[in-house]
This record gives structure tokens, sequence and C-alpha cells, in this order.
């Protein structure tokens, strides 16, 4: 299991394909993730789209570009 700080961005992804969208990503100081939670809608989750604008301490499991998170804290500026 990873656990990574970043700040939580919101941008396009797949840009030119079917699944082209606006999509929650982790940027950190060398990697850039996109963000997901198992077992909930990959294409819109409510719950991450709170986290825009937001650094955050992160725990999943890295699976290439994507982070599958398990758990989050919010980092108060």
């Amino acid at each position: 299991m990873a656990e990574i700080k970043g700040q939580v961005v919101k941008r396009m992804f797949a840009v030119g394909s079917k699944s082209e969208r606006e999509a929650v990503f982790l940027v950190t100081k060398k990697d850039l993730y996109l963000l997901r939670q198992i077992g909930r809608n990959p294409y819109k989750d409510p719950e991450l789209e709170q986290l825009v604008g937001k650094t955050i301490k992160a725990k999943g499991e890295i699976d290439d570009y994507m982070l599958l998170l398990s758990d989050w804290k919010v980092i108060e500026d």
C-alpha cells in the first residue's frame, strides 16, 4: 500500500477517445495519478470532486497511472 501526498486537481483524461472526460487527479512533485475509489463510479465520484483544490495524504494501491484510494486525509495549509 502506497502513501502519497499531493494536490487534487481536475483535468481532461483520455483526450480523443470514447473515455474522454474531466477526471480527478493527484499531482505530486514527480507524478500524476488518476484517482479512483474501488466500487464507486469511475466517471463521476462526488466525494472525490469535493477534494479538488485541496492537498491530501492518500493511501491506496498504485496501478500504472491510477491510484485506487482506500483512505485519505486533507492537509490543512
